[in-house]
This record gives C-alpha cells, structure tokens and sequence, in this order.
C-alpha cells in the first residue's frame, strides 16, 4: 500500500474516510517500515524463530494472532478453526501460492528449500496494510468501509510472499527505482497467481487488476475496482493510479508508483505471447529474477536487460517468438534495456 495513498485518505482525497484519523496513523506506521525495511522488525524476533510445538506441526504455514497489538509475531495459533475465517484464509491461499511456486516454477517456498513461511494476522488497530517484514507476513484488517482484511486478496498474500523470495535472490534495495522493481515482481507473481487460481488467459483484462479483494464499500461505490491495474496504469478505477511509460517517471517517486512501468511492459508481453500467462511468461519472468547479474541496485532497464538475457536463453518451443515479443513490451512502456556486457 503506498504511503502516498495513506496520506491522501488521512487527507479526505479521493475517498473521506469515516475515521481519517486511522489513516493517518497507518501512513505514519507504514513511513517508518518503509524507511527501515532492510533490517524490518530483526530486533523484534530472535535471527532464527523457533516455531512453537503448539503451531501447525504437519504443515508448511504457521499462523500467529497479533491479537490488534503490533507486537510480532504474536501469539501461535494451533490448529486453523475453520470458523475462524482469517486462520483458514491465510493457510488456504498461502498453502496455494506455495503450490504455485512449486509447480508451476519448481521452487520449495520462500529460500527454495522448503522452508516454514510465518503470517501474523490482526496486526495493530485498523491498520491499512499488509507487508513482508523480512521473516513473516503481517496483514492488517484495514477500516472495513474503504478496506476490508487485507487477507481477502489472494493476490495481497502472494505479492507479500514474492518479496520474500525476492529478499533471497537478488536482494533488491527498497528505495527508487530497485524498489520499484521489487514492487513489480511481486505485482506480476500476484496477479499470474490469480489467473492461475481463477484459470483466466492473459487476454481476461480482470487478471491483471491488483488489490480488488480488499477493497470496501466506500471504495467501490465510488468506482474504484482496484489499487493497480497493469494493463491501464493510468486509469481512473485504480486506486493508486501510476505512470505508464519510463518518461512519465517520478525519480522520487514511492516504489509502488513507478512500478507501474514493468508491470505494464509484463502484462503487454505475456498477452502478445498468447494463451496463459502462468505458462512461458512468468516461467521466463522468474529466470530473469532469480538472474545472478541481477544487483541489489538493479533499474528499471537493468531489470529489462535481464528480462531480455533470459528471453535469449529460453529453450521451449516458443524460442523463437518469445524475444521479440519481450522488447516490443520494453519498447511500448519506452524502456531502453540497459545494454548487454
């Protein structure tokens, strides 16, 4: 969630909350992980958390109940009482998107070894956001008039996961335009999750909009359907509306507004590829993230070049075709790939 939009709602723009004072509270939390994220929450958590024998022995996913404090990672959570809709959500989608990961990219969790991945729920008092905290995932449960429980978004659980698997690859830096590749990658694993899920081709327009599952009545009732929209930055139903083209950057721009950028550039390139994007696309997206050339300061058009290393290197029958549709992507959103050594 960008803190720009926090402001804005504690400002009564776009939307007037009813309580514009739990926005502006959300937007000061949110700065202050923003501004600390590389090191987020370590002194909080021991460098190793042991699971409790008490949490979900049989399973990948442990759950804890932050009970409305921020204190992390909250009391664990045993068993997931089926009556308890945020325990059995969070484990269902989670458990999902670690099936996604394993077959549809062939990687065991977040580090790629099977590792036990933590969510916190009900962090904080109608907090508005939901993040990766360098070690779990922690979902607030919004105001429930602009935003609902941001674990109503399968695509929220899985853009927070993304960062996880990014942190353990190349790292990528929080801040300018590292930052906004980080946010890309995990928009566009987010939302080939939910085409994956739903079955919809890269043609459906509704599989690339982001964030729609949380947003709330408030919102929707002013035309809002979604925070980000991949294939139309720009558009007025988006939330958080972002430039579409590089020249339309804001050099000092949050890393969720410039990412709007790659996430078009993908989008455009897996619908010119045809059929589902869960197929060659996010399979050739994935080698280009986890491309050891790929630095913790990466741009925006060193992303693309390694975006385009790997479209050279892809030895499926669509070989031939993939590569020029890549940079004709690249070329639409006028990124010049930064130039192969």
């Amino acid at each position: 969630m960008p803190p720009a939009l926090l402001r804005a709602l504690a400002d009564g723009h776009s939307i007037r909350p009813r309580d514009p004072a739990a926005f502006a509270q959300s937007f000061a939390d949110t700065a202050q992980l923003g501004a600390t994220r590389t090191g987020l929450l370590l002194s909080t958590l021991p460098p190793h958390t042991k699971i409790p024998d008490t949490a979900l022995q049989a399973s990948p996913v442990h759950l804890f109940d932050c009970g409305n404090l921020t204190a992390l990672p909250g009391k664990p959570l045993a068993t997931v009482d089926q009556a308890a809709p945020a325990a059995a959500a969070v484990a269902a989608v989670t458990t999902r998107v670690l099936e996604f990961y394993l077959t549809v990219l062939g990687r065991d969790s977040i580090d790629g070894r099977g590792a036990p991945v933590i969510s916190s729920l009900n962090y904080g008092q109608q907090f508005q956001n939901a993040f990766w905290s360098g070690q779990l995932m922690v979902y607030g449960n919004g105001d429930q008039h602009v935003f609902v429980d941001f674990w109503h978004a399968p695509d929220v659980i899985c853009h927070e996961i993304t960062h996880g698997v990014t942190e353990r690859e190349s790292g990528l830096v929080y801040e300018g335009e590292s930052g906004a590749v980080s946010e890309s990658i995990s928009d566009c694993f987010a939302a080939v999750f939910n085409q994956w899920t739903r079955g919809l081709p890269a043609s459906e327009p509704s599989g690339w909009l982001l964030g729609a599952g949380i947003l709330g009545a408030t919102a929707t009732d002013q035309d809002f359907t979604c925070l980000r929209d991949m294939i139309s930055p720009t558009a007025p139903h988006c939330l958080t509306p972002q430039p579409s083209i590089y020249p339309n950057r804001d050099p000092a721009g949050d890393v969720h507004l410039n990412s709007g950028i790659p996430n078009r550039a993908f989008a455009l390139f897996a619908r010119a590829v045809g059929g589902n994007a869960y197929e060659a696309p996010i399979r050739l997206w994935y080698a280009a993230c986890t491309d050891k050339g790929l630095t913790a300061n990466a741009t925006i058009a060193d992303f693309a070049a390694a975006t385009i290393r790997a479209a050279n290197a892809w030895a499926g029958a669509d070989a031939a075709t993939l590569p020029a549709a890549l940079r004709n992507a690249w070329t639409t959103v006028k990124v010049v790939p930064t130039p192969q050594g």
